[in-house]
């Protein structure tokens, strides 16, 4: 189910001030379809609620987190899909319990998703065409839920990332 929260417009302009007021002072200086998360310069495109790379690969996530993505070319026209690839450790699963992930893009709230075992999944969505009228597109994640930071590690966090990407469909 997809509710509207804005209507969407054909200018850049609201995505450009949806942008910034997403990123604060983030400046994103180039767009890509594609984030892999272990791929040096990728850090761009990474607008808040990422931690460093970790193990050459994967990135932990804060509770709510959220990139920019540029729409891959003829996604205006035919639509695109909205992938998430990430991984939820056992301890998280142990210490939190399920885990409800929620994501809006371009005013276009997306269908959560629970997740009540640890593993690899993909979180994927379609995105209507009319989102996809722009040359930036911030894409806003959040769990229900996260670890909370401890001694030694002072970070919250939720799961771990390897891969966003907007396909064409």
């Amino acid at each position: 189910m997809r509710s509207i929260l804005v209507p969407p417009c054909k200018g850049s302009v609201i995505t450009y001030l949806a942008a910034v007021l997403l990123s604060g002072c983030h400046e994103v200086r180039q767009s890509v379809s594609k984030i892999d998360i272990a791929e040096i310069g990728t850090e761009d495109p990474l607008v808040s609620g990422f931690y460093q790379l970790e193990n050459g690969a994967w990135r932990w996530t804060a509770r709510a987190f959220s990139a920019a993505l540029k729409p891959p070319d003829g996604a205006e026209q035919r639509g695109a899909t909205l992938e998430l690839q990430f991984y939820i450790p056992d301890s998280q699963i142990a210490s939190l319990g399920p885990m409800t992930l929620s994501a809006s893009i371009e005013g276009y709230v997306l269908t959560p998703e629970t997740f009540s075992r640890s593993g690899a999944y993909v979180y994927s969505r379609k995105i209507p065409r009319e989102a996809l009228a722009t040359s930036l597109l911030p894409v806003r994640f959040s769990f229900d839920k996260a670890r909370a930071p401890f001694i030694g590690d002072g970070r919250e966090l939720a799961v771990i990332v390897s891969r966003i990407e907007l396909q064409t469909d």
